[in-house]
């Protein structure tokens, strides 16, 4: 008999989470599961073209969380799900806050998305979210961390890693490579490869603090090479203060902020390479896609997934340090060395049939075969 799983998220806007959700609402077994999808606040969407018409979508229409927990709480018992996952730190405290109001035999799962210690750091009250997390974290039947160092850290978080799971992110091949030949060429895009004797690099994600973006330009400003170009595709709350850092440094001629794109792949694909500027992150999708794209990609040694997909990867960089000058210092080498074909082996333990299977099996309450704890 198939199992109602209902996917719980706050938004479909730009971003990994969402990005994952989508990719397994449309790759779990139908035969296995009856699939819902219930979403806090729809605004700014830009996700649901891709959710499958078998798919049972909930707009709560709420503008926050904490005021959509009663309608959350109405709707598992009003379609009564067997299996409920929700994701992004927050939403899971909040879940666990009020799971004891909810149907007994319905079993929770939590995807968190961060490096916890990371977030905790830079947040206000952090000894209170630190207790939330210890106290409600442990309550679901499984908690999916998408990286070796989330999982490490969330661990030492709560005290106990016994309810922890290692899944990584998916990628989706078949769907970069359609949406790389269905592409129509932007105006913005060809005016910005137009010269091929330049370098190109490419970034994306919300303008946030955490992407960070503005270390990201002063590397740029740092190697005052006339021939490198970057694009920052994504949009958000920075991009005022982000284009008055880049015309402070007269690098109007070298850094361009195109917004968000629908399609970003083809200008990874046409990049010289990818840079991932990150403070921290969780397990970033951008990089599996750059290397789907076989793109090589520069990066931060951002806790997270990033050092764990890149280690091993030759041709791809990674920064000694978080900062401006050390990233410079790897764009350097990289122009120095030259470009480096890409193999498929990169991003081979990342396929979507593998990292699905995984899901399935965790979300069916059966163990992974491999003893994870012993295993790193």
């Amino acid at each position: 008999m198939k199992k109602k799983l209902l996917f719980i998220i706050p938004t479909l806007t730009q971003g990994g989470a969402e990005q994952v959700i989508i990719t397994l609402l449309n790759h779990l077994d139908k035969d296995k599961f009856s699939l819902s999808l219930m979403v806090i606040n729809m605004q700014d969407e830009v996700y649901s073209a891709q959710i499958p018409t078998y798919v049972n979508l909930m707009d709560l229409k709420s503008r926050h969380v904490r005021t959509a927990i009663p309608k959350i709480v109405f709707n598992i018992w009003k379609y009564s799900p067997d299996i409920v996952m929700s994701t992004i730190g927050y939403l899971n405290l909040a879940i666990g806050m009020c799971k004891f109001l909810m149907p007994p035999k319905v079993k929770f799962f939590a995807r968190e998305t961060i490096v916890v210690s990371e977030r905790l750091a830079r947040a206000r009250f952090s000894n209170v979210w630190r207790f939330w997390y210890r106290f409600y974290y442990p309550r679901f039947e499984k908690v999916i961390c998408q990286s070796i160092d989330m999982y490490k850290d969330l661990g030492n978080v709560i005290g106990e890693d016994q309810n922890l799971v290692l899944i990584n992110n998916p990628v989706d091949l078949e769907k970069i490579q359609n949406q790389l030949k269905v592409h129509i060429e932007s105006r913005n895009e060809r005016m910005f490869f137009n010269k091929a004797t330049d370098i190109h690099f490419v970034a994306a994600g919300r303008l946030i603090d955490q992407k960070g973006f503005s270390l990201l330009i002063n590397a740029i400003g740092i190697l005052a090479s006339p021939r490198v170009k970057l694009a920052i595709l994504g949009h958000g709350p920075l991009r005022v203060e982000l284009q008055n850092q880049i015309e402070s440094l007269n690098l109007q001629d070298s850094i361009f902020l195109m917004g968000y794109q629908k399609n970003p792949y083809t200008w990874i694909d046409k990049a010289n390479a990818y840079i991932l500027s990150s403070h921290y992150e969780g397990f970033p999708n951008v990089v599996l896609e750059a290397l789907a794209c076989r793109t090589q990609v520069l990066s931060t040694p951002a806790p997270g997934g990033a050092r764990e997909i890149l280690d091993k990867i030759n041709g791809c960089y990674v920064a000694e340090r978080i900062d401006a000058h050390s990233l410079a210092d790897a764009m350097s080498l990289f122009i120095a060395t030259g470009e480096i074909p890409l193999t498929s082996k990169a991003i081979e333990p990342y396929k979507i049939e593998k990292i699905i299977d995984t899901y399935t099996t965790v979300l069916l309450g059966k163990e992974i075969v491999t003893d994870q704890r012993k295993s790193f």
